[in-house]
């Protein structure tokens, strides 16, 4: 069984450096329906952009299923917005590794939790 703990931890300390070094360099990464992205460099951005919305992550993994080079997360996201409003969304992610790094990484999650509190219009994308 894949331990994906360490990767989330580097996501929930919004460190974009260590957070692609869990990556292939050609890494395909899609984050809800947004268009995917490819390379480190982009997830780098990617996360920077979605972080900036938030003060603070925490991801709960609930549930892992491995497959061959596939990993299946259940994971709850508490995320704390500018507002002070705590938001816990649910989502599941599939990982295909490539040895021990990521070279697929696809985001199902339902974002309007997160978003309806934000006063000036939609919250993280």
């Amino acid at each position: 069984m894949r331990d994906v703990k360490p990767i989330y931890a580097d996501i929930d300390a919004m460190n974009a450096d260590a957070f692609v070094a869990h990556l292939t360099e050609d890494v395909t990464f899609r984050f809800g329906s947004a268009e995917a992205v490819q390379g480190r460099a982009a997830v780098a951005a990617t996360a920077a952009g979605l972080w900036s919305a938030v003060d603070s992550l925490t991801h709960h993994v609930l549930n892992t299923w491995d497959f061959a080079d596939t990993t299946i997360c259940q994971v709850d996201v508490e995320s704390r917005l500018p507002d002070g409003t705590t938001v816990v969304t649910p989502h599941a992610d599939i990982l295909v590794f490539d040895g021990d790094l990521v070279r697929d990484w696809q985001t199902y999650i339902d974002m309007a939790p997160a978003q309806a509190p934000w006063p000036s219009g939609p919250g993280p994308r």
